[in-house]
Formats: structure tokens, sequence, C-alpha cells
């Protein structure tokens, strides 16, 4: 029998988002999506300072979606993951196994002691006897206060994934990925902006930024002096609402200046991907998350780079009940539930 999908949760710092998916000989059909805010500071710099609330929460958007799947995907991003192509010596599976430890040593900053280690193989013959591997590090601490947290829901973690890998997963599903061509995946969610550059069909360079939507929010907040729960109304409220109060051109001045700044961050890793790679003229940037939708980030991004941004819809080839989802609803949650939707491709013993 054909191992079910497990459930992913993406567990951002603003919210939480949950996607089931089933794969049928049609395709990928959609079972469950949904997504619950949750209050400042639950999660703060990739750190749960609030696990009780967020089980609680997890456990609401499981209970209220009618999710009996019990086994998750999580995620994980910022600055507790390492991820860096290396280059060794071409060796058997076996050999690179009983290596990589000593291997990861090198590269990784922390003690190796206090991380979970793993990697792939990208280009087994990257020639002159040399191989490319992708290693993965993530800080033991971190992984075991989510899976706290998930296990206090009575859930199962089976799998824990990076948002930049999910990303890739939920770009695989929808879109043809392009296998003699450079594309970038870019994930602007409200403190990281994950950035996943694919070449030839696979992931040549990843980056974690640690900046995102709520700067937004906090300009909103200063600005207007409001709290921060307001300041994040106002930035989401519709336009005609705040148009009949005349705030709304004052927030789209802010917006124009914010994305700004996400901008000229999204540029300089790409720079530094370019300034590092032989295959570095990017094709088309994938845009999603929660402050892709802000005034002015695509037209400026397009400007700036000079490349064509399109939505990365993870809803795009994945088969839709009609009777059971609002298109519309889905359509206006698409650009956060890339991650969640990616990480619900996987399944037990994956890696």
């Amino acid at each position: 029998m054909a191992t079910r999908n497990a459930v992913g949760l993406d567990i951002g710092s603003s919210s939480i988002k949950l996607a089931h998916v089933k794969e049928t000989s049609k395709g990928a059909q959609l079972l469950a999506f949904d997504t619950m805010m949750l209050p400042p500071d639950t999660i703060k710099d990739g750190v749960i300072l609030n696990a009780p609330l967020l089980a609680q929460r997890v456990g609401e958007l499981f209970a209220a979606n009618k999710v009996r799947e019990r086994r998750v995907a999580v995620s994980l991003s910022g600055h507790s993951v390492i991820i860096k192509k290396i280059s060794l010596p071409e060796m058997t599976a076996d050999e690179l196994n009983e290596q990589i430890q000593w291997e990861a040593e090198q590269y990784i900053p922390f003690d190796i002691k206090d991380v979970n280690v793993d990697y792939q193989i990208i280009n087994p013959h990257a020639g002159q006897g040399q191989m490319d591997v992708l290693l993965v590090a993530a800080k033991k601490a971190v992984i075991e206060e989510m899976l706290d947290v998930v296990r206090a829901c009575k859930l199962e973690p089976v799998v824990v994934d990076v948002d930049c890998f999910a990303l890739y997963n939920a770009f695989e599903l929808n879109f043809a990925v392009p296998t003699h061509e450079t594309v970038a995946l870019v994930n602007v969610g409200a403190s990281t902006i994950n950035i996943n550059v694919v070449s030839d069909g696979t992931t040549s360079f990843t980056r974690d930024i640690t900046v995102g939507g709520n700067l937004l929010t906090d300009e909103i907040a200063k600005q207007f002096a409001v709290p921060w729960e307001e300041a994040e109304h106002m930035k989401t409220t519709s336009e005609t609402t705040l148009s009949m109060s005349g705030v709304l051109r004052e927030v789209q001045r802010i917006s124009g200046r914010v994305s700004e700044v996400l901008i000229n961050e999204i540029q300089r890793s790409l720079d530094f991907f370019a300034a590092t790679a032989m295959n570095s003229d990017i094709a088309a940037i994938y845009l999603c998350g929660g402050a892709a939708v802000q005034a002015g980030l695509i037209e400026g991004i397009e400007r700036r780079l000079g490349t064509t941004v399109r939505a990365l819809n993870p809803f795009n080839n994945v088969v839709v009940d009609p009777k059971k989802f609002d298109a519309q609803m889905l359509q206006r949650m698409a650009p956060v539930a890339g991650v969640a939707v990616g990480l619900a491709m996987r399944r037990l013993g994956d890696r």
C-alpha cells in the first residue's frame, strides 16, 4: 500500500498554515487548507516563546478542519539552519554517509554535537573527480522545541524539512521545472525571506534573510502610534475602508518604502549568487509569501533586477473540489500557502 502524505504544517512567526494533499491518479488533490494568525511574540527570531499557546492553536487548526491524519511534516528556516553547497571527491553513498559528520565540521559554525546533519548529492559527477553535495545542519534544540509543540497536540512528526526546500516541492508540483535555465524561488514571509535558486533542475543556492513583512507592520505602528495588532489590521484592510479615512495613501507610501528595503535584500542575495555561479542569468523569479502582495514589491523587483516576476501559486496544478473550497478564498490565501503545500507532498521515510 502506498504511504499516505503527511499533513504540511508551516509554523511561521505570525501565522500557522495547514495543508493536506492526497496523491491520486488525476494528480494531487487538496483535502484541507487553512491558516490561523498567532499573537505577536508567540515566536520571535525563530524561537518559540509561548509553546502552550502555539500547541493550542495547532490543535484548533486541526480540529476546525476535521483533519484526522496525525502524521505531520514541519520545517525550519533562519539562523538555526545552515545550508551549504560543497564539493567533495567522488565517493559511494556509503562512504559519504560515513564521512559526512567530519566533512560537515569544516563548514558548520556550530558545535557539531549541537546539530543534526543531513545531505543530498546534487551532482555525482561535477568534474575533475569531484561531486557536489548540499549540506544541511539544524540546531537540535530548535528542532526539539518544534517537535515538542507538535507532540503536545498528539501529532506524529515524520519529516523535518527546510522552508526553501519545501518551496521547491511546491514549485515542482505546480510548474514545469526548467532543466536548462535558472530561476529563483522567493518566499517573503512575516519575518524571513527564503530564497532558493534552481539551476538546471536542482537547487544551486539558498539563503534565508531575517527580514520580512513585519517590517511594514512595525512602520505603520510607529507612524500612526497604534498597537501592533491594529497596524497589522491597517496593512490588510480593504482599500475602500481605508480610503474613507484618508489613511490609504499614507499606508501605501510606507508600503512602497518598506518594499524598497525588501527588494534591496533580495537583490543583494541574488547579486552574491551571480558573482559565485557559472550559470547566473536568472530567467524568472517566482514570488510568494504573505508580504508578496505588498504594494510595489513585484513591480520594484522587476524594475530593479530586470527579470520577469511570476506568482508562485501552490494551487496552480492541484485538484480542488469547488463544493468543498471557495475558489476566491484559496486565491487570496495562495501567496502564503507555498511552504505548507510543499510540506504536504512529503511522506514518512522521505529525506
